[in-house]
């Protein structure tokens, strides 16, 4: 199978492939969209076109006949033949406005948004979380990881902003699952994860056993609700932390402790995977590790990973976590 990359400009296409080095793309929990790069040749003149690559140029990388990556060119250099871009995410994370919600439930705030941006969705699932906020001066992107960050204080649930083709896509982290593999010389199926190389360490640094929630707006000190852990408070001793938050009911108190325990008392096992590399795999996603020598097996998230490829072959470095 083999990486194709088109140009386009002005509804104009051309397979630019053969002029393309270095190509590399890259994402992270941390950050709306998906950064890539390449090479291109600046002696490289095209009479169709009757330039080069500019900024504003769309490039769409293919493996074999399935879409991998669409974006738009943002970086050309003056000297040098290295180009940067963004998926179609980078017009979120550019775009500020003014937009004010009142009691509205945190997927109709999201499709208000976006349709004001002519932002097309191709999947949001529902959100019941109330949403009334005055958003001022914020890019659309800032807006949506807020959104998002009050549903899983809420609900326990997170979730991860994707674009694909040009459409955004919400989806519950960690929903997607994918247990890669790549095919050797000899066509030989192998998982990438069997192949990987693997450094890491597990931590408590970042573990809480209590988690108190108080009301942001009261005068006096008043704790609305508090969730524990004995076990780990017997094993590590206690780790305690505090959530403040306006206009809380005991009802919403006690779930946001049981949520932010359930997600912080845990060692933390982060990872390093360099391996043969998948087109699913992308940040947000689960990857399958059954790698006893080195104590991991399991369902791992993957917080950021960055994939190249040059004279043909794929690789990917992936950080994960639990």
């Amino acid at each position: 199978m083999a990486y194709k990359v088109k140009w386009i400009r002005n509804g104009k296409a051309k397979y630019i492939t053969a002029r393309v080095g270095n190509l590399s793309w890259s994402d992270s929990l941390d950050s709306l969209g998906t950064e890539f790069s390449f090479d291109f040749a600046r002696s490289y003149f095209d009479s169709q076109f009757r330039s080069r690559l500019y900024n504003g140029d769309i490039i769409i990388i293919y493996r074999d006949k399935t879409e991998v990556l669409r974006g738009v060119i943002t970086e050309v250099p003056i000297n040098g033949d290295s180009y940067k871009g963004y998926d179609f995410a980078w017009y979120l994370n550019k775009s500020e406005t003014i937009i004010q919600y009142k009691k509205i439930a945190a997927d109709k705030a999201i499709r208000q948004l976006c349709k004001k941006y002519d932002v097309p969705i191709a999947e949001l699932p529902k959100m019941a979380t109330s949403i009334s906020k005055l958003y001022k001066d914020m890019v659309i992107s800032d807006i949506l990881k807020d959104i998002l960050t009050k549903v899983k204080k809420e609900t326990g649930q997170g979730y991860r902003i994707e674009m694909r083709k040009g459409k955004l896509h919400i989806i519950k982290r960690g929903y997607i699952k994918v247990k890669p593999i790549y095919y050797d010389r000899t066509g030989k199926k192998i998982s990438c994860s069997k192949a990987a190389n693997i450094t890491g360490a597990r931590s408590i640094e970042e573990l809480r056993n209590q988690v108190i929630v108080a009301g942001s707006g009261d005068k006096k000190a008043k704790i609305k609700a508090t969730a524990k852990s004995s076990s780990s408070i017997k094993k590590y001793g206690l780790l305690s932390v505090v959530e403040t938050k306006d206009k809380l009911t005991a009802a919403k108190a006690r779930n946001i402790a049981k949520n932010k325990l359930k997600e912080l008392n845990k060692v933390a096992v982060s990872f390093t995977a360099e391996m043969p590399g998948n087109n699913l795999v992308r940040a947000g996603r689960k990857l399958y590790f059954d790698r006893p020598e080195v104590g991991i097996k399991g369902w791992y998230t993957v917080k950021s990973c960055t994939h190249t490829v040059n004279n043909g072959l794929h690789w990917m470095s992936c950080e994960m976590e639990v």
